[in-house]
């Protein structure tokens, strides 16, 4: 008998560059796991991240499946692993705030989740912010938990006074990270003004068209700009993956899943090209 297909991924790599970054560093970004494994207990993703040796691995949300009866053993045992390889900074996703939300339909198991996961040493930032350094320089990272309404009203818009009430005004004495899982607002997060964004919840657009991109938002908006990829103004960066797993509808059509892989270095520097 053959054993279960394994699910594959691709590593896609980027680089920026900041005149507040004097050494270089590395940066890993798991989004949109949704419990999904890459062999047994995610060994080959995390083969991959340890291969990557990130400074930080950050987690834009949607660690978990946010289904009645969905198991959080899955993430559980990645993120035990993933703290002994760089420290690990995770902000809410969609799934994580409605299972936190709604104990009545998804049961309480996740605020024990919650508690074990930090126990473990990961840094769960809920509209807040956690300096750490990275080859002896600090950087800042914010974990933005909107309001769970902004992701059930296609037209409701977030500016950047309501993006300052949550999280606060963005550090400008250092590297300021912030961690905002739908791309949905990411005009706000860009004027926001923080150096590096990082979003998912797109899924890539689920499907892929020459040109055109991403098809379909999880809200059912028809492609959607801000779907996978880089995108750049004011001297900031936003980089959406395109996620690891899938969920209601598994579907995914010239858009494999994605860990992304961000190198970041001193303004004008030599080093150039992508991530070896």
């Amino acid at each position: 008998m053959r054993g279960k297909k394994v699910k594959k991924f691709i590593t896609v790599k980027y680089q920026i560059e900041s005149d507040k970054i004097e050494r270089p560093f590395t940066i890993g970004m798991v989004s949109d796991l949704h419990n999904v494994v890459f062999g047994e207990k995610n060994r080959n993703l995390l083969k991959k991240i340890r291969e990557i040796k990130p400074d930080l691995l950050v987690i834009p949300g949607d660690l978990v499946l946010g289904k009645p009866d969905a198991s959080l053993k899955k993430p559980e045992d990645f993120l035990r692993e993933a703290v002994k390889i760089a420290p690990v900074f995770y902000a809410p996703g969609n799934h994580e705030q409605r299972m936190k939300l709604y104990p009545k339909v998804y049961g309480t198991e996740y605020l024990g989740y919650e508690k074990r996961v930090q126990r473990m040493g990961v840094k769960i930032l809920e509209n807040r912010t956690e300096t750490v350094q990275i080859k002896g320089q600090p950087v800042a990272v914010s974990g933005l938990e909107i309001p769970y309404e902004y992701y059930l009203k296609r037209e409701k818009k977030l500016e950047k006074k309501d993006l300052v009430k949550l999280v606060g005004k963005p550090d400008k004495d250092c590297f300021q990270i912030l961690l905002a899982h739908t791309p949905k607002y990411a005009r706000t997060y860009l004027e926001w003004g923080g150096d590096l964004i990082f979003s998912g919840h797109y899924h890539g657009g689920m499907a892929r068209l020459p040109i055109l991109g991403g098809v379909i938002s999880p809200d059912w908006k028809l492609f959607p700009r801000y779907c996978r990829g880089e995108f750049s103004q004011n001297g900031g960066s936003l980089i959406v993956g395109a996620g690891l797993g899938e969920h209601t509808i598994p579907v995914r059509f010239l858009n494999p899943r994605e860990l992304v892989v961000v190198r970041c270095m001193p303004k004008d520097s030599q080093e150039k090209g992508t991530v070896k």
